[in-house]
């Protein structure tokens, strides 16, 4: 029988994300809670530049060209980014109102200054593929990287059409000729084409600046409809969106003085119920589903960030800096079991006490604050900081494995073993199939745990999150041909792969973007009679904020 070999090349290692695949199900709730917002659709008018964009072209150019349209856009992008900031200067350097996550700015903003000081500038010479000042690597620049889905998610373009993404004559045409009407769009096309840029043309175009929605009050009008859905045209997930918008402007409206709006507050606060100083937060019957949502997010990010420290400091352990200190583990098990018995980590089981985890559990519920005084210092939400800058700052791994038992221990305290764990969101149990650490198995586990000792239940996690890993890195591998893996068995040992530790971190629940939205469309300003410029309800934000409260 003839053999044919080969060499087979290995899969290509990249740095991936969500190791332990536990900050997927909270994509999932923060998903369902604020549909039609993502992390990276920052500005409200770009839900509108871009189908006036396509849409102008259209009317002005032929369709035959796709390497022109191509080119073109790219300049418009890159023009809408250098009018904003420049209108920025030219008022009160404000970038939340005008530059901010404009798309390209990095590049832009050195240009914008060059130009200010005499210099020549050319938006090819940042668009062209091959500069090495280019704007954005996407042909369709921050369309297509970033608002291409959602707008399609909204009926405003379709993202499916060829040559390139189009406007949707339904949703997108009509919203096109609402920002036509008040901007100057022969100027802005005659600078494209042109290519050169002048202060002069910048200053003619201010009117496009991210921040002049609200002065072109068909088209906010349009915006808002969109954001709060008052037309009901998006379902649940309209309603979803609605309601979270809504929730963000009852904390904003409820805050006492001194206290400005922020992701840690909103966390604090939907997890709780409660505001600063322990007050209540009493927000409206028909809010309170989502707030309890958000606090179910949240739970589920705080059991994330312990889950991710005891891989990291796992894989800190496995990788001494000396070849002299490595030692040989032949299975994640015998790695676990001697690490809950190292000197320094024994030293805190004590500080626990010998016993079991229930006896751990019964210790911590006696001296825990309530849930609602989420500014103290053994509160869940507090020890969870403690942690995440422990880890920025090298702590070592008995300080970091004291906090993860405490966060840990605290989270199981406070679990309602009457409520489903995800409670009325749609998240169905073979959703988090390929997710084996999420609340509802962390709720069995803790179960399990109970009659172990401390060092058990350690060793227990530990094992539980490596081999997490590997499963979660191996699902990735099948489906990706990517290698992912940080922690592979080979026969010489568990070995770490690569140098960098993927660090703990918390996920980004498009909490800010979906701020600076409302911001944009003038529900949310800056009272600028206060020291810290709080953020306030404008009349339009409470008349918003009432229609979707009730």
């Amino acid at each position: 029988m003839k053999l044919e070999t080969s060499w087979v090349l290995p899969p290509l290692s990249i740095g991936g994300l969500d190791h332990l695949g536990t900050q997927a199900p909270c994509v999932l709730i923060y998903g369902q809670l604020l549909p039609g917002i993502t992390n990276v659709t920052d500005r409200a008018r770009y839900y509108s530049f871009y189908p006036w964009l396509i849409w102008s072209y259209d009317s002005r150019f032929a369709k035959d060209d796709p390497s022109r349209f191509i080119e073109f856009f790219r300049r418009a992008d890159c023009l809408f980014t250098l009018l904003s900031e420049r209108h920025s200067r030219r008022t009160d350097r404000d970038d939340e109102r005008h530059g901010v996550a404009m798309v390209g700015r990095v590049q832009l903003v050195g240009a914008l200054t060059r130009l200010e000081a005499g210099e020549q500038l050319k938006l090819s010479h940042f668009t062209a593929q091959d500069s090495p000042h280019r704007y954005f690597k996407n042909p369709m620049g921050g369309l297509a990287q970033y608002y291409a889905g959602t707008l399609s998610d909204l009926h405003l373009m379709d993202s499916s059409a060829k040559p390139w993404i189009k406007y949707t004559k339904e949703h997108g045409a009509p919203l096109a000729e609402m920002v036509d009407a008040s901007v100057p769009g022969d100027r802005f096309w005659s600078v494209v084409e042109a290519d050169e840029v002048t202060l002069d043309d910048l200053d003619a175009l201010s009117g496009f600046c991210a921040c002049r929605i609200t002065e072109s009050a068909e088209e906010c009008r349009a915006l808002t409809d969109i954001y709060f859905d008052t037309q009901a045209a998006y379902e649940d997930e309209g309603k979803q969106r609605r309601r979270s918008l809504a929730l963000i402007q009852q904390l904003v409206d409820s805050l006492p003085n001194g206290f400005d709006l922020t992701e840690g507050l909103f966390r604090a606060c939907a997890y709780s119920g409660a505001l600063p100083n322990v007050k209540p937060w009493d927000v409206p019957e028909a809010l309170q589903t989502t707030r309890a949502h958000w606090a179910i997010y949240v739970r589920n990010d705080l059991l994330s960030v312990a889950s991710q420290a005891i891989l990291a400091l796992s894989l800190r352990e496995l990788q001494p800096q000396t070849s002299l200190a490595r030692r040989t583990f032949h299975s994640i098990e015998s790695f676990s079991a001697w690490l809950s018995t190292t000197p320094a980590i024994s030293s805190v089981i004590d500080q626990f006490g010998s016993g079991t985890f229930a006896e751990l559990l019964a210790g911590i519920s006696s001296h825990a604050p309530e849930r609602e005084a989420w500014d103290d210092a053994a509160h869940e939400m507090q020890i969870a900081n403690k942690l995440l800058n422990g880890w920025r700052q090298g702590a070592p791994n008995d300080v970091l494995v004291a906090q993860v038992l405490s966060l840990l221990a605290t989270l199981v305290i406070r679990d309602d073993a009457s409520q489903r764990p995800y409670g009325g969101l749609a998240i169905p149990p073979d959703a988090l199939t390929d997710y084996p650490i999420n609340l509802a198995s962390f709720r069995q586990r803790a179960e399990q745990w109970r009659p172990m000792t401390v060092s058990e239940m350690l060793t227990d996690l530990v094992a539980w999150c490596l081999n997490t890993h590997l499963r979660v890195a191996l699902r990735k591998l099948r489906q990706t041909g990517r290698s992912t893996f940080h922690l592979r068995p080979t026969e010489r040992g568990l070995e770490v792969v690569g140098t960098e530790i993927p660090p703990p971190a918390p996920t980004a629940p498009r909490f800010s973007p979906a701020v600076q939205i409302l911001r944009d469309i003038g529900a949310l300003t800056r009272d600028r009679s206060t020291p810290n410029r709080q953020t306030c309800l404008s009349p339009g934000g409470r008349e918003l904020m009432g229609a979707a409260s009730v």
